[in-house]
């Protein structure tokens, strides 16, 4: 039986993926912003809006 995800958090700031609770991403400390993994990837884990590490949630 398939279970749907409807536990969504949030969207990326890059690309608007949709990032759902138990999923890989990466959060700005700073600014609050939601990263996908293939977004932390392209931006080379910094954020884009103020070059800070970005963190695994």
């Amino acid at each position: 039986m398939y279970v749907p995800k409807t536990l969504m958090i949030g969207r990326c700031w890059r690309c608007g993926k949709r990032i759902y609770r138990f999923d890989e991403y990466y959060r700005c400390p700073k600014c609050g912003a939601l990263y996908c993994p293939t977004c932390y990837r392209k931006t080379f884990g910094k954020c884009p809006a103020d070059q800070t590490p970005l963190e695994m949630r």
